[in-house]
């Protein structure tokens, strides 16, 4: 089994743009923006909003484009991927059976397409996470690729590794006999 992991590409960038936000936006709200001002409120329900539309929207598929694009700076991404010998339908089969007796919850699985989305429950380190798993065939080879997601995260503070690792670990342990 070959194991291939990727680098997050925008993370210096999307760290910058945190630190502006947390040093730039109470200088400007403390000294330009009185409580008392509309645009003050507006902004809120606007921040409030997204944050509750992200919640709502995890739980589907559909939405895997928006949690994963490299654009989406709100997210902070780890993309990787795991060869198998054994075919695509099998082990679709077996790492839902994995997942059902992990830390992780199923939320839904599309075996026409062989995606699966797996999330993790808020704790005191993330919002929770979204991990998308796909399975192709190359070769003799199922290709397990894997991202995990933040959620509503500029920086996961290492959730997103040890997802990985840990779906990775259930996955060896189930296989060895």
């Amino acid at each position: 089994m070959e194991y291939v992991s990727h680098k997050q590409k925008l993370k210096v960038f999307k760290t910058w743009i945190a630190l502006f936000v947390l040093m730039v936006l109470p200088f400007l709200i403390g000294n330009y923006i009185e409580l008392e001002n509309p645009i003050y409120i507006i902004t809120i329900f606007l921040i409030a909003g997204f944050f509750i539309f992200n919640l709502v929207i995890r739980k589907s598929l559909f939405f895997k484009n928006y949690f994963t694009n490299q654009y989406n700076i709100l997210t902070s991404k780890v993309h990787s991927e795991k060869t198998f010998d054994i075919s695509k339908e099998l082990m679709f089969e077996k790492i839902i059976e994995v997942i059902n007796d992990s830390k992780f919850r199923l939320i839904e699985a599309d075996k026409d397409r062989f995606e699966i989305l797996v999330i993790t429950p808020i704790s005191f380190r993330s919002w929770g996470e979204n991990l998308y798993i796909n399975f192709e065939t190359r070769g003799n080879e199922t290709v397990m690729i894997f991202c995990s997601v933040t959620l509503f995260q500029i920086y996961s503070w290492g959730k997103n590794e040890e997802n990985l690792t840990d779906l990775f670990n259930e996955i060896e342990s189930s296989l060895t006999v």
